[in-house]
């Protein structure tokens, strides 16, 4: 199951659930040459973090052996996909699970082509303008 976990940290890194986060200040922070006010609302953008060349070499492409020899419990400065600190996902876990089930059952029990669409637009989340339309099939009914 590890590939299959490397798998999924690279589907979260390319394609984040919540491509923003919203958290307060509680005191004033400096970052840099700016000063974010206690009590202003900052916006966290993820894929600003998950594709920035600095935190990974390639980063539009999709490379699951980035993630060889990584255990990730949580997240870090430069992987974020559910949230942070005391904003962090409490259901991360569950939904890891239900993503490597499903990928379990799709790969062992089906086979599929594209049919049309695919084209993908970032706006900093990931999106098809145009769908992205597959065909599936049973493995034991292929045609």
């Amino acid at each position: 199951m590890t590939f299959t976990f490397q798998i999924i940290n690279e589907t979260l890194r390319l394609g984040n659930i919540a491509p923003v986060a919203f958290s307060k200040a509680l005191t004033d922070i400096k970052f840099k040459d700016y000063t974010i006010p206690s009590g202003w609302v900052v916006m966290v953008c993820s894929p600003a973090v998950h594709l920035d060349p600095v935190n990974y070499k390639d980063p539009l492409k999709f490379n699951p052996w980035r993630w060889e020899g990584m255990e990730l419990k949580g997240s870090s400065k430069t992987f974020m996909v559910f949230g942070g600190a005391q904003r962090y996902c409490v259901g991360a876990d569950l939904a890891r699970l239900q993503m490597a089930i499903f990928l379990h059952c799709l790969v062992t029990k089906y086979w599929w082509q594209p049919i049309k669409g695919g084209d993908i637009v970032r706006t900093p989340a990931l999106q098809f303008p145009n769908g992205f339309h597959v065909q599936f099939f049973e493995k034991d009914k292929q045609q």
